[in-house]
């Protein structure tokens, strides 16, 4: 008898993602019958009382467009919206998750560098500690990884909701110079090959503690401090918003009203520090533009930098 073995790998999140989509699935189907059942059973009740522009021809409900008394519809369409963002993040912590030990080591070997240029240090030293001490335990490692992606996910939607006001020119600065160029652009593919995930930024190269300032005029929406998690502080301006990524220390507290080029943090971004998560490119600033709920390429809206070339990692 031809026996076929599968290797389904993480069979629990597999699982999931298809009972979640099925599910979505099945109610909306299922969901389209009943509402015109309804329909139909409540449209002799209403005629009388029906407007003429409300009736069709056959006497029937006039056809309504899809965005017209959609309490249903708009439930389905966030139901179902919300199993892609599921079956996505899912997807990209399995991504993550398999490319956990090269990640490490690739940190690893930017600690070394740094020690290289900054000599004996203990700040390098105890993050070295660390991400050997991860190497070492896979089950902690993982956890550290899937941490580090909730935060994330968690800035993203913050800053998708700190967006006041009609977009409309969007004029900013940089928040540090970009001297050595980038570590990883906007949509980089050699920054998702590495590490499993999509980059929505830009990751500007400055030495550890170094000034970050505000891109804009603007008021301080956020600032979520993760210890040696993904820390990160937001600000609002007119029309769109702007995220600092990587911060290991904050100047600013949320309310303040800040000035284009006031100090709001110093950036981080050194594997195994304040503010670095476990998804770093080294000592840098993440930085984000987002524009009616959606990222943009901080590069269309910033000033030109002649020669300004991504950093070979």
């Amino acid at each position: 008898m031809l026996r076929v073995e599968i290797d389904i790998p993480h069979p629990v999140e597999t699982l999931f993602l298809l009972f979640a989509t099925g599910g979505v699935l099945l109610w909306m189907t299922w969901d389209v019958p009943q509402s015109r059942k309804t329909q139909a059973s409540i449209a002799p009740a209403h005629a009388a009382s029906t407007t003429d522009t409300e009736i069709g021809g056959d006497g029937g409900l006039a056809h309504r467009s899809p965005d017209e008394g959609g309490p249903d519809r708009q439930a389905r369409m966030l139901a179902l919206r919300s199993a892609e963002d599921d079956a996505r993040r899912i997807r990209t912590e399995q991504a993550v998750l398999e490319r956990s030990e090269e990640i490490l080591r690739y940190e690893l070997k930017i600690l070394e560098d740094e020690a290289v240029r900054s000599g004996d240090d203990a700040a390098v030293r105890r993050a070295k500690e660390k991400l050997l001490s991860l190497l070492a335990d896979e089950r902690a490692a993982e956890e550290q990884f899937r941490q580090t992606l909730r935060e994330m996910w968690e800035a993203e939607g913050l800053s998708a909701t700190a967006v006041v006001g009609s977009p409309g020119i969007v004029h900013v600065l940089w928040p540090v110079e970009p001297d050595e160029g980038l570590s990883a652009t906007f949509h980089d593919p050699a920054y998702e090959q590495r590490f499993g995930i999509p980059h929505n930024a830009i990751d500007i190269p400055v030495p550890q503690g170094s000034a970050i300032r505000s891109a804009a005029d603007g008021v301080v929406d956020t600032i979520v401090d993760n210890g040696l998690g993904y820390s990160y502080i937001i600000v609002k301006h007119e029309g769109f918003a702007t995220l600092y990524g990587h911060a290991s220390n904050f100047f600013v507290a949320e309310g303040d009203r800040v000035r284009q080029g006031d100090v709001l943090a110093a950036s981080g971004g050194m594997p195994g520090t304040p503010g670095a998560g476990t998804l770093t490119t080294g000592p840098h600033l993440h930085f984000e533009v987002i524009v009616g709920g959606e990222r943009v390429d901080p590069l269309t809206v910033l000033p030109a930098r002649q020669g300004l070339r991504p950093v070979q990692q």
